[in-house]
């Protein structure tokens, strides 16, 4: 194992000597050396997995605003590499030669998929489960292949306490497997649209019914034959007081104490994010005035409702994300709407999804672009929506717009890997992986 940790931390150096992420590489190295490695590495360490479709980079970032506050001593997969590979390399990052972490915690984001393998090697303490939507069909399948590689990751770890979306009819369905768990959900009515991705009970088959919903399957199910139903959430929204493109103020019930949450990113989907970090941070003990400052000064994590200047840039990956992300942006007064959608393997390489979204642009913007190696069908499918999109032919062009005031760019993952870091760079931000 010394052998496989030395090697790769010279490969870290290196790459970050030529100003590489070195994200993947040195974990894909120490696997190819020793392949069960991380178990080594993830003793001793208390770790929380945070996994889903939809949320899992805002919520990590958003418990390790907690931990900050809290003086926990921590490290976090913060580039967002959540594969085995992107995985180990932060545990080979945070550990000395001897494979001792010098951490007492570590925040792991970890791509759905993933975790049947991860969880092979590391026995987490806490597993956050965000939701469950469909997601790259050519990579994962329906959510059914979703939700059972999610299950099988928690049957692995058997000691782990689950914190579940209790308003996602399939995440919540995990609460019937032998861990602990505590819920998190909004108790009042959103209805915000959205296409939902499970329509029939996942234990009878029988149509589920609702007494509301907030968005696509979230709200409050119930099974009409079997009686499988959303539970009352510990953590829940009870009062969506003020709700602004930068920030949203809660009422909000964590485990029986009253609290009043701001949370300092705009979109009622990131109120789902914040409730889920709460109960995780206060399943470690961490007090509620803690919770409340660190989400009140959490600042967002990157690609994700990230602002540069007047510019802003919203991270799009599957139908749900999608319709999300076109109700935050319809109330606001936006010059260039900038769509990038590309198709490489960490997009998905079949961009059908984005037909499945509900997209409703207002007239308080001025003018809508497509851009990205699949920018015909992204301009194809807005007009069918009836808008009069423009391509963007070069990144010339595209910087050129992003000088300009209100800018909003909505890119798929690869896109937005590509176009931030000339943002960042312009506005003196970090690399994503600092």
């Amino acid at each position: 194992m010394i052998i496989a940790l030395i090697i790769s931390k010279v490969a870290e150096k290196i790459l970050h000597f030529f100003g590489r992420g070195a994200t993947t590489l040195p974990g894909k190295i120490a696997l190819f050396i020793k392949k069960d490695i991380l178990r080594k590495l993830s003793e001793n360490v208390k770790v929380i997995i945070i996994t889903g479709t939809n949320g899992k980079t805002t919520s990590a970032r958003m418990i390790e605003e907690g931990f900050k506050k809290s003086g926990k001593s921590y490290f976090i997969n913060r580039s967002g590499a959540n594969l085995i590979t992107g995985i180990t390399t932060s545990f080979i990052v945070n550990s000395d030669m001897f494979g001792r972490c010098k951490k007492d915690y570590a925040i792991i984001e970890c791509d759905e998929n993933a975790l049947k393998k991860v969880s092979i090697y590391i026995d987490a303490e806490i597993l956050l489960v965000t939701n469950v939507f469909r997601d790259q069909l050519d990579r994962y399948g329906e959510v059914s292949s979703t939700l059972f590689a999610i299950k099988t990751g928690v049957e692995n770890m058997k000691n782990c306490n689950l914190v579940l979306n209790a308003d996602d009819p399939l995440t919540f369905s995990l609460s019937k497997l032998q861990n602990s768990y505590v819920t998190y959900g909004v108790n009042i009515p959103l209805k915000l649209g959205g296409k939902s991705d499970t329509e029939c009970c996942i234990f009878c088959k029988e149509p589920y019914k609702y007494k509301y919903k907030t968005y696509s399957q979230l709200g409050a199910f119930y099974c009409p034959n079997c009686f499988y139903k959303r539970e009352n959430p510990m953590f829940s929204a009870e009062e969506i007081i003020e709700s602004t493109a930068d920030y949203s103020v809660v009422f909000a019930n964590l485990n029986g104490k009253n609290a009043l949450l701001r949370i300092n990113l705009g979109g009622v989907y990131n109120i789902y994010n914040a409730l889920g970090a709460a109960a995780v941070l206060s399943l470690l003990k961490i007090d509620n005035v803690t919770i409340e400052n660190a989400l009140s000064t959490f600042g967002g994590a990157f690609g994700r409702m990230e602002n540069f200047g007047k510019t802003r840039m919203l991270l799009v990956k599957n139908p749900a994300g999608f319709t999300q992300t076109m109700n935050y942006i319809y109330p606001l007064e936006i010059s260039n709407l900038i769509f990038v959608l590309n198709d490489k393997d960490a997009d998905g390489t079949d961009v059908s999804w984005i037909w499945d979204a509900e997209i409703n642009i207002s007239d308080k913007v001025k003018n809508i672009y497509a851009f990205g190696v699949r920018s015909g069908d992204m301009a194809l499918r807005l007009k069918y929506e009836g808008y009069e999109p423009k391509i963007i032919d070069s990144y010339d062009e595209f910087y050129d717009l992003t000088d300009e005031e209100n800018t909003v760019i909505i890119p798929t993952y690869t896109a937005m890997m590509t176009l931030r870091p000339y943002l960042a760079k312009k506005y003196k931000k970090e690399e994503f992986w600092k």
